[in-house]
């Protein structure tokens, strides 16, 4: 089939999510080697968000693939449910309570980064109910992602909301994100108190602590457009949570596996959460497969107490396998230090060429996790036409690259591998689509 033919088959079979239905890019992906990607028509384009943030050891790792193999030869299934155990899931479990923050080495296997996400939420009502609590409402922030299913799309508040169910599930509440560049406390940093912080405390206090189950978070925000966190806000909030028994979930599905120049996001802090959960970047993206850490207090807790949690795929052994494997080729290529040292350089360009540009209004994110935002003007921060995300995809594609562009927020998420050459090269296209930006472009 032609490209044409493959696109016409797409949009009339195919349903996607994340997108109006019939609706379709204007390539197919047929493969993929390291940061570049080429589609059927043997175009090159590079790949600068990592497909969906998941791919942080770049396409094609043979180790990581043929790890895949090895365990297929052994054992390409075996269950966890009920007690019954298989030896990649233990292996796993003992290679990564090596990197994970101290204290978080209990763990339960997933299948997507909505399913740890849902799997936090039952064990926050389940070790509140061992405790004799009726502790039940989860607190996310507005503008936040913890997925689509239906157990975990009413804690996401992208898009205003338009993920929940409805009825949406009950026990969720919304506070006001960190975003300093528009702050919703309409104060400036960092004269404001990190009120965004403050604002937590608030919250639990007039909702009644003994009815606030757990905050979760992402450590920087990253479906909204990679918006990172004033420096002082994840203690503030590790603080809040002791003080009022609230348990602290980060949602590391994005940020972890050395995106934001730390093996995990938190590490920028020095604090330890709860619980955290962890996806996409877990096995580079080529299985579905997820997990959830939590600390030694929640499982003690729940010793004893029946877990009505899990699924058939839970603890996949060929997944644990690549799983490990990723983990030896994050540690053993120092791939967290990549991420930071090219990261700081990237952003270090943003913040002097970029920024010169007419209609880029600032530069956010961590390591390999960074964005510029884009506005009709500077001084008035106006939001640009929401077309845009479409002409400037269109635009990337036109000059080699996929890009990742959520409304009017720019990214730069290429694997965490790139060398400091190929993301220079990568920035060149990055600024050439920028700077070929009109006014009309922008007009709402």
């Amino acid at each position: 089939m032609r490209t044409e033919e493959l696109i016409k088959y797409d949009r009339e079979h195919i349903l996607h999510g994340m997108a109006a239905v019939g609706k379709t890019q204007s390539f197919v992906v047929e493969s993929a080697d390291g940061i570049m990607l080429t589609d059927t028509d043997g175009r090159k384009l590079m790949d600068l968000s990592s497909q969906l943030i998941n791919v942080n050891l770049g396409h094609n790792r043979r180790e990581v693939i043929e790890a895949a193999k090895e365990q297929m030869d052994k054992l390409n299934f075996a269950f966890l449910l009920r007690g019954f155990a298989n030896l990649p899931s233990i292996e796993l479990a003992y290679k990564l309570s090596a990197i994970t923050p101290k204290g978080l080495d209990r763990f339960l296997w997933a299948q997507t980064g909505a399913d740890t996400i849902d799997s936090a939420f039952r064990i926050a009502n389940l070790y509140w109910k061992a405790k004799g609590s009726r502790k039940y409402k989860i607190i996310s922030l507005y503008s936040s992602y913890h997925g689509t299913t239906r157990g975990v799309a009413r804690a996401t508040n992208l898009a205003k909301g338009v993920t929940e169910e409805m009825p949406p599930a009950p026990g969720h509440l919304h506070i006001p994100n960190y975003y300093c560049y528009r702050c919703p406390f309409d104060k400036n940093y960092p004269d404001c108190g990190i009120l965004c912080a403050k604002f937590l405390e608030y919250t639990i206090v007039n909702e009644g602590e003994d009815s606030v189950a757990a905050f979760i978070a992402e450590p920087e925000q990253g479906s909204i457009g990679f918006i990172a966190p004033p420096p002082e806000y994840w203690p503030m909030v590790r603080e809040i949570c002791n003080k009022y028994n609230v348990l602290l979930i980060a949602d590391e599905v994005m940020t972890g596996f050395a995106r934001t120049g730390k093996m995990f996001a938190v590490e920028h802090w020095n604090i330890v959460p709860d619980m955290l959960s962890m996806s996409k970047g877990i096995v580079n993206g080529y299985l579905p497969f997820g997990a959830l850490a939590l600390s030694g207090d929640i499982f003690e807790t729940l010793s004893g107490h029946f877990l009505p949690i899990g699924s058939t795929e839970s603890g996949n052994p060929v997944c644990c396998a690549m799983a490990m494997k990723c983990i030896e080729i994050y540690v053993k290529e120092r791939i967290p230090e990549n991420a930071a040292r090219v990261g700081r350089r990237a952003k270090e360009r943003m913040e002097k060429e970029f920024m010169a540009l007419p209609h880029v209004g600032t530069v956010d994110g961590l390591g390999l996790m960074l964005a510029v935002e884009i506005v009709t003007d500077k001084e008035s921060k106006g939001l640009p036409n929401p077309k845009l995300t479409d002409f400037i995809q269109k635009l990337g594609i036109e000059k080699g690259a996929v890009l990742r562009i959520i409304g009017n927020r720019l990214g730069y998420a290429p694997p965490c591998t790139i060398t400091e050459e190929q993301s220079e090269r990568a920035l060149d296209i990055l600024y050439a689509v920028l700077s070929q930006l009109k006014p009309q472009d922008l007009k709402p």
